[in-house]
């Protein structure tokens, strides 16, 4: 069985490999390291199950977990860096080579916890985050994300990034915005300083944006005032009967930390 199992495996990713027509990477060729790791961070995959310690090798399918006090810090080969908080995990489930120094694919899907993403030298096109509620198109970004008791949050750090929950999707484009999808249903972008009402809220659901110097310089992009800047806001009648939820009027969002046009269209399509 296990035998038969490995085998649909191998020709599952050699299909891939096919039909993208990209370089085939080789179930012993890292596709990127460690550049940070904290007890206990793990690896299993086609190279086995192993602790992760700095500079270890990551390969294709590999599935990466953290423990309650886990971390870690990662760059694939095209530069893109990845950084995982305590209790996550997701699977690097497309890696296809388009040269030396960028990728025709690079997919995550993640599973529970909270990471912090920021996109490397391939086509933004090459790009893509699935969750359990949706799908991420990424152009040019840094972000957070955390999936937690039911929920998908989104916030945006630069760049832009489309998050697809079947027909819906909503559009992240300023500094410091996030969504926040939960049972088929996305909210509106809002400002993170200007989204929670219990005290400490914002900064359980974002740790990074809370306390960034728990990633290492590299991992430093901005965002570092979105939870400190007294956005205005109003309560409305919560959808999803989630307490913790305001919505913001648009001025005085994330003060000098923002950028771009006012995001949130909803509609029909597919991460762009």
């Amino acid at each position: 069985m296990c035998d038969m199992k490995t085998l649909l495996r191998v020709l599952a990713v050699t299909a891939i490999f096919l039909v993208s027509g990209g370089a085939v990477v080789s179930a012993s060729e890292p596709i990127g390291k460690v550049l940070n790791a904290t007890t206990t961070l793990r690896a299993s995959g086609n190279a086995g199950t192993r602790i992760l310690n700095d500079d270890a090798n990551i390969f294709f399918l590999d599935r990466i977990s953290s423990n309650a006090t886990g971390s870690g810090e990662f760059e694939f080969s095209d530069g893109t860096k990845l950084a995982v908080g305590p209790s996550a995990s997701l699977v690097v489930d497309q890696f296809i080579f388009k040269d030396k120094s960028s990728l025709e694919k690079l997919g995550l899907n993640a599973a529970k916890g909270t990471f912090r993403w920021i996109s490397g030298h391939s086509p933004s096109s090459a790009y893509q985050i699935k969750t359990p509620l949706g799908t991420m198109g990424i152009r040019g970004t840094a972000f957070d994300v955390t999936i937690r008791n039911g929920h998908v949050y989104v916030a945006l750090i630069t760049g832009s990034a489309r998050f697809c929950s079947g027909s819906t999707c909503r559009t992240l484009n300023q500094s410091c915005d996030y969504i926040d999808a939960n049972g088929g249903k996305i909210s509106k972008p809002t400002a993170v300083s200007a989204g929670f009402t219990k005290p400490g809220a914002a900064a359980q659901v974002f740790p990074f944006l809370a306390k960034p110097d728990q990633l290492s310089q590299r991992f430093h992009v901005g965002g570092g005032n979105c939870l400190g800047n007294g956005a205005r806001t109003r309560k409305t009648k919560d959808e999803d009967n989630d307490s913790d939820i305001k919505r913001s009027t648009p001025p005085d969002r994330c003060g000098s930390n923002c950028g771009g046009d006012d995001g949130g269209d909803e509609g029909t399509g597919t991460p762009e």
